[in-house]
């Protein structure tokens, strides 16, 4: 029987949320404010409709981070059904991780878990059973 050693329903994370609109209206603002050519205004205005559509993709794949999340082993995690190795050691900020893994069928999963997609306790559990085992840390080939 393989148990789950740790495992947590995610939920958007708002913190991610608002960071990514923050940098968002700052770059936008800084375009806008450019001074631009006679003809660079249209260009301005295609840059500014880009920006926002890319906001609007990156806002939608953040509000998909939900699900379960769950910690097999030190480097076996399982994402919404599917297992992912770990293809880089676990990188820890204060309030955020990044997970970097390949799932069996080659596909390949970059996500960034912050301390708000989870219940606190949670997230206490989650960095006590990462930062408990040296080979958590430790590269995969």
């Amino acid at each position: 029987m393989n148990v789950a050693q740790w495992q947590c329903k995610l939920h958007p994370s708002r913190r991610a949320r608002h960071i990514q609109w923050a940098l968002l209206s700052g770059a936008m603002i800084f375009v806008a404010l450019m001074p631009a050519a006679e003809n660079g205004v249209l260009f301005k205005m295609a840059l500014l409709a880009l920006m926002l559509w890319e906001g609007w993709r990156n806002d939608r794949r953040l509000r998909q981070r939900e699900g379960w999340l769950q910690r097999e082993s030190a480097h076996c995690w399982c994402w919404q059904g599917i297992r992912w190795q770990l293809q880089q050691p676990l990188r820890w900020l204060p309030n955020a991780v990044l997970l970097v893994g390949k799932s069996e069928q080659g596909k390949k999963l970059r996500m960034w878990l912050m301390q708000d997609n989870m219940q606190p306790a949670e997230w206490r559990a989650l960095r006590a059973c990462c930062l408990s085992e040296p080979a958590a840390t430790a590269p995969l080939k």
